[in-house]
């Protein structure tokens, strides 16, 4: 589904790392260069730790290099670049070690978030409507936000401040994971089913069920394929 701002029909040539991102064809403005660099990374078109070259980047987009620089300290504030000095601007890496201690502490507290928001939760289904229409329209970059929301919904609903600053302070990090994360589902239908039974469990009220569900739910590093290969053997 193409974005507003650019045409996604319609890629212009290739910058020398062999990516192009589509010429910006409607008003420039750096929240506009922001939302092309950011889909780009979130679909995996631009790598982790790959260098974001302005010369390249700014001819591929056809604009000018200050909303491009612009863009880019947007991105690094959301935590997707990394700004270094002297060096330049590269995409943002998450290691599989920080990833590991995320999900370590999700496994604990969002059984908790969820048992405070269950007043709020159960019997919604509109968390999940986002992130199905990003599968009908096979978005991966929809449906990546639309799952950050669908759990940070757990922390926000909880009414415990320091429980969602618990989760802001993971979010960036996490979003690249789901980004590696969604790049395994031959269909993003499967991703939403999976949303489906754990908002189906929640729904129950079950804390014991929750909390189990959750620990299979909540993955911390490895690729979905192997995990589910590995607890398969441990069976």
């Amino acid at each position: 589904m193409a974005e507003p701002g650019f045409d996604g029909s319609t890629l212009a040539g290739t910058s020398r790392d062999g990516v192009s991102l589509g010429r910006i064809t409607q008003r420039t403005t750096p929240g506009s260069v922001a939302l092309v660099i950011r889909n780009a990374i979130l679909e995996g078109r631009l790598k982790p730790g790959s260098q974001l070259r302005e010369t390249h980047l700014a001819a591929d987009l056809g604009v000018s290099r200050a909303p491009l620089r612009e863009a880019l300290g947007l991105l690094a504030e959301e935590g997707l670049v990394d700004k270094i000095p002297y060096r330049g601007a590269f995409v943002a890496e998450v290691t599989q070690e920080s990833i590991a201690e995320i999900a370590s502490l999700r496994k604990r507290l969002e059984p908790y978030a969820i048992e405070l928001a269950l007043p709020h939760l159960r019997g919604s289904t509109r968390i999940l409507e986002d992130m199905a229409l990003g599968a009908d329209d096979n978005d991966p970059a929809a449906t990546i936000d639309a799952h950050m929301a669908f759990h940070r919904a757990f922390y926000e609903l909880s009414g415990h401040q320091l429980l969602l600053d618990l989760w802001k302070g993971w979010e960036a990090q996490l979003q690249l994971f789901f980004s590696a994360d969604h790049q395994l589902f031959a269909d993003l239908h499967d991703m939403v089913a999976d949303h489906q039974r754990l908002l189906s469990i929640i729904d129950t009220g079950d804390l014991d069920a929750i909390t189990a569900e959750i620990d299979r739910h909540v993955h911390g590093g490895l690729p979905r394929a192997e995990a589910e290969l590995r607890t398969a053997k441990d069976a």
